[in-house]
C-alpha cells in the first residue's frame, strides 16, 4: 500500500512538475513573444499617431499655401495673353507683334517667323478643384540676320518679357561673304492663358 501511495505521489508530482514547466515555458516563450509583438505594435501606433498629429498641424499651412497658389494662378491672366482675345491688347497676336517690334528696333531682319500653335505645356492635375483655366505654351521658330550686338540686344529685350516669352534655344552662325553679319535660328516659348477648358 505504501509502495502504491509512493507511486501515486510521484506520478502526481511528475504531472504537477510538467504542468508548472509547461506554464513557465508558455509564459516565457509564447507570452513574451506575444508581449513583444504587442509592444512593437504600440510603438508603431504611437509613431503613426505622432506623424498624424504633425500632418494635422501642417494641414492649415499647406491649405493656405495651396489657396495662395490658386489665387496666383488666377492672377496670371493679367500678365499672360488670353487665348480668347483674338486681336488687340492682351492677345497672342500682340505677343507676336512685340517680338517683331523688338527685332525691328534692334535692326534684326526676320526671314522666317513660324508660330506652332500646339500646346506643349504639361498638364496640371488639381485633385480637389476642377479649374476651367489653363496655361498653354506654343513654340515660335525664327530665322533672322543681324550683327553680334544687335542679336545680343534682341535676346536681352526678349528676356524683359519673360512672363510671356522664354528663349528655348538658339544657334548663331557667321554668314559667309558678309561684314560681321550673323545668321541666327531661335526657338521661343510663348504663353497664353485659356479660360475655356
Amino acid at each position: 500500500m505504501m509502495k502504491q501511495n509512493k507511486t501515486i505521489f510521484f506520478a502526481f508530482a511528475a504531472i504537477l512538475i510538467i504542468i508548472v514547466l509547461y506554464w513557465i515555458i508558455s509564459f516565457l516563450v509564447i507570452d513574451m513573444s506575444e508581449y513583444r509583438k504587442i509592444n512593437l505594435g504600440m510603438v508603431a501606433a504611437e509613431k503613426n499617431f505622432e506623424r498624424l498629429r504633425n500632418e494635422r498641424g501642417n494641414y492649415a499651412s499647406i491649405k493656405d499655401a495651396r489657396e495662395m497658389q490658386i489665387q496666383y494662378f488666377d492672377t496670371l491672366k493679367v500678365h499672360i495673353p488670353l487665348k480668347e482675345n483674338i486681336k488687340g491688347a492682351n492677345s497672342y497676336i500682340e505677343t507676336l507683334d512685340i517680338i517683331q517690334r523688338i527685332a525691328n528696333n534692334n535692326n534684326i531682319i526676320i526671314d522666317v517667323f513660324k508660330p506652332i500653335l500646339i500646346n506643349t505645356f504639361p498638364e496640371i492635375e488639381v485633385e480637389d478643384k476642377q479649374l476651367n483655366q489653363s496655361i498653354e505654351r506654343y513654340m515660335l521658330e525664327i530665322e533672322c540676320n543681324g550683327d553680334f550686338i544687335s542679336i545680343g540686344k534682341f535676346f536681352k529685350e526678349l528676356q524683359n518679357h519673360d512672363r510671356i516669352i522664354n528663349l528655348l534655344k538658339f544657334n548663331i552662325e557667321t554668314e559667309y561673304g558678309s561684314n560681321g553679319g550673323l545668321f541666327c535660328e531661335v526657338i521661343l516659348y510663348t504663353y497664353v492663358f485659356s479660360e475655356n477648358n
